[in-house]
């Protein structure tokens, strides 16, 4: 595991791209279940040419919007952003860690700015969603407080989730 101070957060640049690229197409695989193979491959490829490829405009400060890199040593092991939904709510969206940092505090420290900043925007309330089979994320969220509002079952893909009938938790947090 690797230790948690040698990580830094900063804002995301254009030239972090393939880096994002990269580490989003592997978490994305190590999440697909057996037989999905192919369903994720095509989530990848939208949320890539989705949403990556305009993450500077989608996350852009003048929306209320920041996206972060987590790096260490020069490597992009991380990413997560806050996307505003309305005057008062915020979204936590994108809080990907690579597998060997995960334990460590890092994500802990990723949604402690997330909120930090969300509440300096003036936020007081902010969503997350993940889906069931995203165990350790669902522990983490309701271990910070969040509290399960709703619950699907997502058939179709879209930039936000897989698709193909897995079951999707919505949380949504007090934050102001």
């Amino acid at each position: 595991m690797a230790p948690a101070a040698t990580v830094s957060f900063r804002r995301y640049q254009l030239t972090d791209y393939g880096a994002l690229a990269s580490l989003w197409t592997r978490i994305n695989r190590e999440l697909a279940p057996p037989g999905m193979e192919k369903m994720f491959e095509q989530y990848i490829a939208v949320t890539i040419d989705g949403e990556l490829s305009q993450l500077l405009e989608v996350f852009s400060k003048a929306k209320r919007n920041c996206f972060w890199v987590v790096e260490d040593a020069d490597e992009i092991v991380g990413s997560f952003g806050i996307e505003s939904r309305n005057a008062t709510d915020t979204e936590l969206r994108r809080m990907y860690l690579d597998q060997a940092y995960r334990s460590s505090g890092i994500a802990q420290r990723m949604l402690d700015l997330a909120e930090t900043t969300a509440r300096a925007l003036g936020f007081t309330k902010m969503l997350v969603s993940t889906a069931q089979i995203q165990k350790a994320a669902d522990r983490f969220y309701r271990k910070n407080g969040f509290q399960l509002n709703r619950t699907e079952v997502a058939e179709a893909m879209t930039a936000k989730q897989v698709g193909g009938g897995l079951t999707r938790f919505h949380f949504e947090k007090a934050i102001g």
